[in-house]
């Protein structure tokens, strides 16, 4: 498909240690559309193109997209970011990413806090809006990533910021929402962003 159809787009980030390598990844959205794991499948067949026409290739044009949303009320909030100006990147280096999960980690000590990552792109938010998304998708299907690709060629290397929200294992049931939920959001005005890295 072409990549400026309206859709939630992965992001990687891929951590050498003396440890060993970690892969994150998440989206470009901070939430997702199911609260449960096995309702996974359901949402990959949902999206996935017509088996006899191979349309459409955008996930929120199918009705087996629009079917699966209205049955399953958790995934509201992801498809507001999925009908958002933010669905549509001007470029991939202008993408935000997000863990998506609360994920815990445990540190020398023996503690543990839950984390949610957030990655804040150093060259701002830029959205393109339907019209020229449509006029792109016809054009260059492969608009982002030739932007991506000139860019590094030129010399211009994307950078993030990295960022987390940390929660103390003990302060999980502070909340009126569930931490480990993934349709939702943990306000940064109840736990900021604390910036650890590019």
């Amino acid at each position: 498909s072409a990549d400026t159809v309206r859709d939630i787009r992965g992001f990687a980030i891929k951590f050498y240690t003396q440890e060993g390598n970690f892969d994150l990844v998440g989206n470009n959205a901070p939430v997702f559309f199911v609260q449960d794991g096995i309702k996974f499948p359901d949402f990959v067949h949902a999206v996935k193109p017509e088996p006899d026409t191979e349309i459409p290739t955008g996930a929120t044009a199918h009705d087996t997209f629009w079917d699966f949303v209205s049955l399953v009320p958790e995934s509201a909030h992801a498809v507001i970011w999925a009908m958002s100006d933010r669905a549509i990147p001007r470029n991939l280096r202008s993408i935000q990413g997000f863990g998506v999960h609360t994920f815990r980690l445990i540190n020398a000590e023996g503690k543990s806090h839950f984390v949610k990552f957030h990655w804040t792109p150093k060259q701002g938010l830029s959205a393109l809006v339907w019209d020229e998304a449509q006029k792109l998708a016809g054009k260059d299907p492969d608009f982002h990533r030739r932007d991506l690709y000139e860019a590094i060629e030129q010399g211009f290397y994307p950078e993030w910021e990295l960022g987390v929200q940390i929660v103390e294992e003990e302060d999980e049931m502070n909340f009126d929402f569930d931490l480990l939920d993934p349709t939702k959001i943990i306000p940064e005005e109840l736990v900021p962003v604390t910036p650890i890295g590019r």
